[in-house]
Protein backbone atom coordinates (compact mmCIF):
# COMPACT_ATOMS: atom_id res chain seq x y z
CA UNK A 1 0.00 0.00 0.00
CA UNK A 2 1.03 3.65 -0.62
CA UNK A 3 -0.07 6.70 -0.87
CA UNK A 4 0.06 8.98 -3.91
CA UNK A 5 0.12 12.65 -4.80
CA UNK A 6 -1.94 13.91 -7.90
CA UNK A 7 -0.92 16.95 -9.37
CA UNK A 8 -3.93 19.19 -11.04
CA UNK A 9 -4.80 22.43 -10.68
CA UNK A 10 -5.01 21.62 -7.05
CA UNK A 11 -2.91 18.76 -4.81
CA UNK A 12 -4.60 15.65 -4.25
CA UNK A 13 -3.65 12.33 -2.02
CA UNK A 14 -4.78 8.92 -2.76
CA UNK A 15 -4.08 5.33 -1.15
CA UNK A 16 -2.76 2.77 -3.93
CA UNK A 17 -3.23 -0.88 -3.46
CA UNK A 18 -0.59 -3.12 -5.66
CA UNK A 19 -3.78 -5.63 -7.61
CA UNK A 20 -1.49 -7.63 -10.02
CA UNK A 21 1.36 -6.81 -12.10
CA UNK A 22 -1.15 -4.84 -14.44
CA UNK A 23 -3.46 -3.64 -12.59
CA UNK A 24 -3.52 -1.17 -9.56
CA UNK A 25 -6.13 0.20 -7.18
CA UNK A 26 -6.06 4.16 -6.55
CA UNK A 27 -8.13 5.38 -3.76
CA UNK A 28 -11.77 3.86 -5.06
CA UNK A 29 -11.40 3.39 -8.28
CA UNK A 30 -9.37 0.61 -10.15
CA UNK A 31 -6.94 0.78 -13.12
CA UNK A 32 -5.03 -0.55 -15.87
CA UNK A 33 -1.53 0.76 -15.15
CA UNK A 34 -1.57 1.80 -18.96
CA UNK A 35 -5.24 3.47 -18.15
CA UNK A 36 -4.34 5.52 -15.32
CA UNK A 37 -0.88 6.72 -17.12
CA UNK A 38 -2.76 7.91 -20.49
CA UNK A 39 -5.72 9.71 -17.61
CA UNK A 40 -3.16 11.33 -16.05
CA UNK A 41 -0.93 12.71 -19.35
CA UNK A 42 -4.25 13.21 -21.19
CA UNK A 43 -5.35 15.80 -18.21
CA UNK A 44 -1.66 17.05 -18.01
CA UNK A 45 -1.37 16.06 -14.58
CA UNK A 46 1.23 14.67 -12.55
CA UNK A 47 1.50 12.06 -9.76
CA UNK A 48 4.32 11.06 -6.90
CA UNK A 49 5.10 8.64 -3.86
CA UNK A 50 4.65 9.88 -0.84
CA UNK A 51 7.25 8.63 1.49
CA UNK A 52 5.22 8.40 4.90
CA UNK A 53 7.08 9.87 7.82
CA UNK A 54 9.20 7.40 10.01
CA UNK A 55 7.67 7.10 13.20
CA UNK A 56 9.24 5.88 16.26
CA UNK A 57 8.23 3.03 18.30
CA UNK A 58 6.46 4.48 21.75
CA UNK A 59 4.50 6.44 18.64
CA UNK A 60 3.51 3.66 16.39
CA UNK A 61 1.90 1.61 19.00
CA UNK A 62 -0.34 4.76 20.05
CA UNK A 63 -1.13 4.88 16.15
CA UNK A 64 -1.85 1.20 16.02
CA UNK A 65 -4.43 1.38 18.74
CA UNK A 66 -6.43 4.43 17.27
CA UNK A 67 -6.02 2.40 14.08
CA UNK A 68 -7.79 -0.12 15.96
CA UNK A 69 -10.99 1.30 17.77
CA UNK A 70 -13.67 1.57 16.07
CA UNK A 71 -12.35 0.75 12.55
CA UNK A 72 -13.83 -2.50 10.61
CA UNK A 73 -12.40 -4.56 7.78
CA UNK A 74 -13.93 -4.02 4.53
CA UNK A 75 -12.75 -7.22 2.13
CA UNK A 76 -13.11 -5.07 -1.20
CA UNK A 77 -14.31 -7.18 -4.40
CA UNK A 78 -10.25 -6.45 -5.63
CA UNK A 79 -9.14 -9.23 -2.80
CA UNK A 80 -7.84 -7.00 -1.03
CA UNK A 81 -8.62 -5.69 3.02
CA UNK A 82 -9.10 -2.18 3.88
CA UNK A 83 -9.28 -0.59 7.85
CA UNK A 84 -12.47 1.65 7.34
CA UNK A 85 -14.47 3.72 10.19
CA UNK A 86 -18.18 4.69 9.20
CA UNK A 87 -19.32 8.54 9.23
CA UNK A 88 -22.61 8.65 9.71
CA UNK A 89 -24.54 12.44 8.84
CA UNK A 90 -28.17 13.34 7.16
CA UNK A 91 -28.87 14.50 3.36
CA UNK A 92 -29.63 17.79 3.39
CA UNK A 93 -32.71 17.69 1.55
CA UNK A 94 -34.87 14.85 3.57
CA UNK A 95 -33.09 13.99 6.56
CA UNK A 96 -31.95 10.39 5.91
CA UNK A 97 -29.41 8.58 6.84
CA UNK A 98 -26.75 9.68 5.22
CA UNK A 99 -23.62 6.62 6.32
CA UNK A 100 -19.99 7.44 4.36
CA UNK A 101 -16.72 5.12 4.75
CA UNK A 102 -13.37 6.28 5.90
CA UNK A 103 -10.43 4.53 5.45
CA UNK A 104 -7.10 4.78 8.00
CA UNK A 105 -4.11 4.56 6.15
CA UNK A 106 -1.36 5.01 8.47
CA UNK A 107 -3.87 6.27 11.12
CA UNK A 108 -4.96 9.28 9.24
CA UNK A 109 -8.58 9.19 8.06
CA UNK A 110 -8.89 10.01 4.11
CA UNK A 111 -12.44 9.50 2.47
CA UNK A 112 -13.02 6.07 0.75
CA UNK A 113 -16.74 6.29 -0.30
CA UNK A 114 -20.27 6.30 0.07
CA UNK A 115 -21.97 3.39 1.64
CA UNK A 116 -25.69 5.21 1.08
CA UNK A 117 -27.48 6.85 -1.62
CA UNK A 118 -30.11 9.28 -1.70
CA UNK A 119 -33.15 7.95 -4.16
CA UNK A 120 -36.54 8.97 -2.00
CA UNK A 121 -37.82 12.33 -0.48
CA UNK A 122 -38.79 10.19 2.19
CA UNK A 123 -37.45 6.58 3.91
CA UNK A 124 -37.91 5.07 7.45
CA UNK A 125 -35.69 5.83 9.97
CA UNK A 126 -32.53 3.99 10.67
CA UNK A 127 -33.04 2.98 6.81
CA UNK A 128 -30.73 3.69 3.72
CA UNK A 129 -30.54 2.52 0.52
CA UNK A 130 -26.77 0.82 -0.10
CA UNK A 131 -24.53 1.83 -2.84
CA UNK A 132 -24.13 -1.95 -4.05
CA UNK A 133 -23.43 -0.77 -7.65
CA UNK A 134 -20.15 1.27 -6.91
CA UNK A 135 -19.22 -1.41 -4.04
CA UNK A 136 -20.99 -4.27 -4.28
CA UNK A 137 -19.26 -6.09 -1.14
CA UNK A 138 -20.82 -4.07 1.03
CA UNK A 139 -24.01 -5.91 1.52
CA UNK A 140 -21.45 -8.91 3.32
CA UNK A 141 -19.66 -6.41 5.00
CA UNK A 142 -22.66 -5.00 6.58
CA UNK A 143 -24.06 -8.62 7.83
CA UNK A 144 -20.88 -10.17 8.53
CA UNK A 145 -20.45 -6.89 11.43
CA UNK A 146 -24.14 -6.64 12.61
CA UNK A 147 -24.50 -2.88 11.51
CA UNK A 148 -27.73 -3.67 9.01
CA UNK A 149 -29.93 -6.52 7.86
CA UNK A 150 -31.87 -6.30 4.50
CA UNK A 151 -35.68 -4.81 4.14
CA UNK A 152 -36.66 -7.21 1.45
CA UNK A 153 -37.22 -3.87 -0.49
CA UNK A 154 -35.40 -2.46 -3.53
CA UNK A 155 -35.52 0.93 -5.25
CA UNK A 156 -34.75 0.93 -8.96
CA UNK A 157 -32.35 3.93 -10.04
CA UNK A 158 -31.24 3.82 -13.81
CA UNK A 159 -29.88 0.92 -14.83
CA UNK A 160 -29.49 -0.21 -11.34
CA UNK A 161 -31.85 -1.09 -8.25
CA UNK A 162 -30.52 -0.60 -4.60
CA UNK A 163 -31.93 -2.59 -1.37
CA UNK A 164 -33.12 -0.80 1.79
CA UNK A 165 -31.54 -1.77 4.78
CA UNK A 166 -32.39 -0.89 8.04
CA UNK A 167 -29.08 0.16 10.11
CA UNK A 168 -28.90 -0.70 13.89
CA UNK A 169 -29.35 2.11 16.00
CA UNK A 170 -27.27 0.81 19.42
CA UNK A 171 -24.62 -0.52 16.63
CA UNK A 172 -24.37 2.72 14.84
CA UNK A 173 -24.27 5.11 18.44
CA UNK A 174 -21.42 2.41 19.34
CA UNK A 175 -19.37 3.00 15.94
CA UNK A 176 -19.91 6.81 14.98
CA UNK A 177 -21.39 8.44 18.43
CA UNK A 178 -21.34 12.06 17.07
CA UNK A 179 -22.55 11.26 13.69
CA UNK A 180 -25.65 9.49 15.05
CA UNK A 181 -26.42 12.04 17.52
CA UNK A 182 -26.48 14.59 15.31
CA UNK A 183 -29.12 12.37 12.64
CA UNK A 184 -31.34 11.63 15.60
CA UNK A 185 -31.40 15.23 16.90
CA UNK A 186 -32.22 16.60 13.28
CA UNK A 187 -34.98 13.97 12.66
CA UNK A 188 -36.22 13.81 16.29
CA UNK A 189 -35.12 10.60 17.25
CA UNK A 190 -33.40 11.35 20.38
CA UNK A 191 -36.31 12.73 21.85
CA UNK A 192 -37.62 8.71 21.22
CA UNK A 193 -34.28 7.47 22.55
CA UNK A 194 -34.73 9.42 25.81
CA UNK A 195 -38.52 8.24 26.12
CA UNK A 196 -37.76 4.64 25.52
CA UNK A 197 -34.96 4.83 28.45
CA UNK A 198 -36.79 6.26 30.80
CA UNK A 199 -39.57 3.40 30.51
CA UNK A 200 -37.03 1.07 31.22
Amino acid sequence: MERWVIHRLRKSEYVCHYIDEYHTEVGNNLYHICQFAEIMERDGSEYTPVEPEPVQAEEKGQVQEEKTEGTLELKTRFGTTQNVTLEVSAYVDNKSLYVGLTAMPYGVPEYYGDMTVNLLESVPPYCAFVDTNNMPELEKFLVENKIAEFTGLEQRSGHYSYPLYLFDADKMRGLCPDGMAAYERKNGLDKKTEKKEKSR
